[in-house]
């Protein structure tokens, strides 16, 4: 944008200043592609500090950009430019058009549930005043380490009082005083955690430290009483025929009461002894005596303490043949040495913090094994969560830091600067924790056969965004180079870091741990709160990050006490973080608070007040959404009516996909809202029930022209539909009570439907069954696809269909989500649907040809030339695949219409009863 064309946009800026570019438009394409991109993405930003359900940094981008711009055509282009680079200089260009449609001053934007920081970065690139408050002290850190330090100035700074701060000039070294120290740092505490551990992790025989360990958990055996590991993979390291590289496996060997690990070459020979047993979960094998031990028994044994943490190998370094001066992954046995030091770690060489225990003592919450699965297994605190000697490290680690923290300050650093740098060392070891638990495996890279690459890593404890895996053969990093180490995980959060750094400007962003449900800023002193609120029941943020929250603390607890003090932001007798005023569904009731639905709504209400209290009379509350359950979006959309909000517009872009592969969230919605107005009318439901269809309807040819795809439309028709919803007070249905509120969203999306002209030979959609709509519609949106359960319950409503009524009937259910049935019904009658019908005709003409199809006419008492059942046949035969069963069939059917037809009435002459049904089991007697 020139300097002529900013001036130019700064004169036409309306005079009423409530009115937002995302009130009438969504840069929804922009963001869609940008997230596929570096720069929209959010991937660079998530390795500096890792946090949950975190949204791509181009939706942020878009959002604050959209919120705060006036409602000018011509920002459009400037806008989708800035969402796809993420230029310091574009957003520039539009920080001048911001300032100015604010009368020059700097507009405050808050954030109330701030997470990781990615909406106050945004805001903070755009030089305005950008506030973020969450409950989690460790979200608050990770919103500091990516909004706040990396946007000071720190070149006034003394150098760090380590080699290597400096180069000979006395300059700092690189572009980027943070990013340089930091790096400088980490390799500080790199080498002192190197040299107070050496004797706790000997050398191999050529000096060099070996890159991990595997371990297993053993117990003893009920029958025989002997003791023996539970092992559930014997492979090391898979073989690689490209390189002739046989791979390596464990063998287990006996000799009378004791039993061995060896490493051999090639692939597995025995069996491993912690298996599936299909339904029942896993059973362990005793190696001695055969005696099968089931899941209840394996848990108990933790519960009464009988296990105990076994060495299996030592994953070092060997030559590589293929490449000389390089050196590959090998496994070996340990040595008597490694074994004892393994074993052996002396406490007393790690201080207390204040009163905090120098290695995690607090209890997991009770009945938490859906996130902390170890806690089901007898591991009741965090400290246990790892072995004895991994404990040790990670308390050496914490250990270190503070001292190097002391160090700094003493030679004159600032205690703001010292403080950043040291919680850049914590998300590494926050980081580091992610690959160093009895959840992280030794991940071995391709196949038996020797078909793919075969390399070795350690594997992420977390399943998912909020659940800690749990095995009893676990794998253990060590103290030199390699996955999953100090240095290797230092040097995946200092590029990003580098990368995040280069070329940022704006104004550093103010995070704060604080309640959403009582935030502490005065009445109409924020212009616009633009937020990513909790997602119901999909993540429980506090339970998941307390696994970070117990480490973090014993590093900074004397450090940064405004998050991690002993008394700060914990639950009472618990040392954790507040659970209490978290704002989720929570699954599990652990006594105390119960966090149902009504919590959640009422809960989230509450915030939302709280943000019309602080909003400026002109402000804006832009809400970012993704779920896939109409019961979230009516939650929801219910807190924010009864905060008072009007909801002016929605937008939806497609940002999120499951780890099954199916999409959990197709579409993540940002949601444009204004405070209700204070008068509003009264009005009908049949009055209310016209003016969404139309504006629904209306809207659907703007987005049409925009490009947004029909799905999207969806989801946009939310923001139509309750703009219009929120208009009024009260809408009074015919009995005089009040129209709910979901009625709404399914009459939005209803509304889509019929305007989206599916041209079933010119029938209007309304002449249809319900089943058959709601099959139609699905095969139009979703094909062959399988999606997720609360996106299918979105569709029925369409149709004013319950779940059950669709589930079996018309869906295939998977552990996957739900698919549209295609195969033929169990049986035809006159109470099956159109699309049923036509199902069973596709089956009947596998059968039976012309006259089995026929018969299924017949007996559901269509008329042969029944225009909606061979529109219904059309339109499978136009979407599905030709190479589809079914489709293949009907457009045989098609071709043969007449004689079908032909057939069909003279079965019909026939006056079959009524009440008969026809099932495919008869099928051929009949037709012949």
């Amino acid at each position: 944008m020139s300097t002529a064309d900013a001036g130019k946009v700064q004169k036409t800026v309306a005079e009423d200043v409530r009115t937002r570019l995302i009130d009438s438009w969504f840069p929804c394409t922009a963001v869609d592609e940008a997230c596929s991109t570096p720069a929209g993405s959010g991937r660079n930003e998530k390795a500096i500090f890792p946090w949950f359900a975190s949204r791509p940094i181009a939706q942020a981008r878009a959002a604050v950009l959209t919120t705060l711009l006036p409602a000018d055509d011509t920002m459009r282009p400037h806008v989708e430019a800035a969402v796809r680079s993420g230029s310091a200089g574009a957003l520039d260009r539009l920080s001048r058009v911001v300032r100015e449609n604010y009368g020059g001053r700097d507009p405050v934007v808050l954030d109330l549930f701030s997470g990781r920081g990615i909406i106050p970065l945004e805001a903070a690139r755009l030089g305005v005043t950008s506030v973020g408050t969450d409950l989690s002290p460790v979200a608050t850190l990770a919103g500091r380490l990516l909004a706040d330090w990396p946007l000071r100035d720190w070149n006034s700074e003394p150098s760090l009082p380590f080699d290597g701060s400096a180069d000979e000039e006395g300059q700092v070294k690189g572009t980027h005083r943070l990013a340089d120290d930091a790096r400088v740092l980490h390799q500080e505490i790199g080498i002192r955690v190197r040299r107070a551990l050496t004797k706790h992790y000997p050398p191999d025989a050529s000096g060099r430290l070996p890159w991990g360990y595997l371990w297993a958990v053993s117990m003893p055996c009920d029958h025989c009483r002997r003791r023996f590991p539970l092992i559930g993979s014997l492979v090391l390291r898979h073989p690689y025929e490209k390189t002739f590289d046989a791979g390596q496996s464990l063998q287990l060997a006996v000799e009378g009461d004791k039993w061995r690990a060896e490493v051999v070459d090639g692939t597995p020979t025995g069996q491993p002894t912690y298996t599936s047993a299909g339904k029942k979960g896993k059973s362990a094998r005793c190696l001695f005596c055969g005696h099968i031990h089931s899941l209840e028994t394996v848990k108990a044994k933790g519960f009464a303490g009988q296990y105990r943490d076994e060495p299996l190998a030592v994953a070092d370094f060997g030559e590589n043949p293929d490449k000389k001066n390089e050196t590959k992954k090998i496994f070996r046995v340990l040595r008597e040495d490694e074994r004892h030091a393994a074993l052996e770690v002396n406490w007393n060489d790690l201080n207390k913090i204040g009163s905090l225990s120098p290695v995690p003592d607090e209890d997991i919450p009770p009945n938490n094994v859906h996130t902390v699965q170890a806690s089901g297994y007898g591991y009741l605190n965090y400290g246990q969560l790892m072995g004895a000697r991994q404990t040790f490290h990670f308390g050496t680690i914490a250990q270190t830091i503070r001292e190097c923290y002391a160090e700094m300050v003493e030679a004159g650093v600032s205690t703001e600067y010292s403080q950043a740098l040291v919680s850049y060392a914590a998300s590494t070891l926050a980081r580091m924790t992610r690959r160093a638990t009895r959840g992280a495996r030794l991940h071995s890279h391709g196949n038996s056969s020797g078909s793919g690459q075969n390399r070795v890593q350690i594997g992420d404890v977390f399943t998912n965004e909020a659940s800690l895996s749990f095995q009893f053969d676990y794998f253990e990093a060590g103290i030199g180079d390699g996955p999953g180490t100090w240095g290797s995980i230092a040097e995946t959060g200092l590029k990003p870091l580098a990368t995040h750094l280069r070329g940022l400007t704006g104004r550093p962003a103010r995070l704060r741990r604080a309640n959403a449900m009582a935030i502490p800023y005065r009445d109409g002193t924020v212009d616009a709160v633009i937020c990513d609120p909790p997602y119901y029941d999909m993540i429980e943020y506090a339970d998941a990050s307390d696994y970070y929250y117990v480490w973090i603390r014993r590093i900074l607890a004397e450090i940064q006490p405004d998050l991690f003090g002993e008394d700060i932001g914990t639950v009472v007798g618990s040392n954790l973080q507040n659970k209490d005023d978290e704002i989720i569904v929570r699954r599990v009731y652990n006594g105390g608070v119960k966090h149902d639905r009504e919590f959640y709504e009422n809960s989230l209400s509450k915030a939302f007040k709280e943000a019309k209290r602080v909003l400026r009379s002109d402000g804006h509350l832009v809400v970012v959404f993704g779920h896939s359950d109409p019961e979230a979006w009516k939650r929801l959309l219910a807190a924010l009516h009864d905060a008072g909000f009007v909801i002016t517009s929605s937008w939806p872009s497609r940002t999120e996909n499951s780890h099954t592969g199916v999409a959990s969230i197709k579409v993540t919605v940002t949601i444009g809202c204004r405070v209700a107005p204070t008068k509003r009318s009264v009005a009908t439901a049949a009055q209310v029930d016209r003016e969404v269809t139309e504006a629904v309807k209306s809207a659907v040819r703007d987005w049409e022209r925009d490009g947004l795809a029909f799905t999207d439309q969806l989801m946009a028709s939310i923001g139509q539909g309750m703009e219009v919803y929120g208009k009024y007070s009260k809408i009074l249905k015919p009995d005089g009570s009040e129209a709910e509120l979901d009625r709404y969203l399914t009459l939005s999306r209803v509304a889509v439907r019929d305007a989206m002209a599916l041209k079933l030979d010119e029938l209007p959609l309304e002449t249809f069954d319900k089943r058959t709509r709601f099959a139609v519609f699905w095969l139009r949106l979703n094909g062959l696809t399988t999606i997720s359960k609360g996106e299918s319950r979105f569709l029925a409503q369409a149709d004013s269909l319950s779940f059950d009524d669709v589930r079996a009937r018309l869906l295939k259910e998977s552990n996957r989500g739900f698919k549209l049935r295609l195969d033929p019904p169990e049986s035809v009658s006159t109470d099956s649907s159109t699309i049923e019908v036509a199902r069973a005709m596709a089956g009947a003409w596998d059968e039976g040809g012309t006259e089995a199809v026929a018969s299924v006419i017949a007996t559901a008492e269509f008329a042969p030339n029944d225009p909606h059942l061979w529109a219904v046949v059309g339109e499978m035969v136009t979407q599905l695949p030709p190479s589809d069963k079914a489709a293949k069939a009907l457009t045989a059917i098609q071709r043969n219409v007449h004689a079908i037809s032909s057939l069909a009435q003279r079965a019909a002459d026939t006056a079959m009863p009524s009440s008969t049904q026809l099932t495919f089991a008869n099928l051929l007697e009949e037709s012949s």
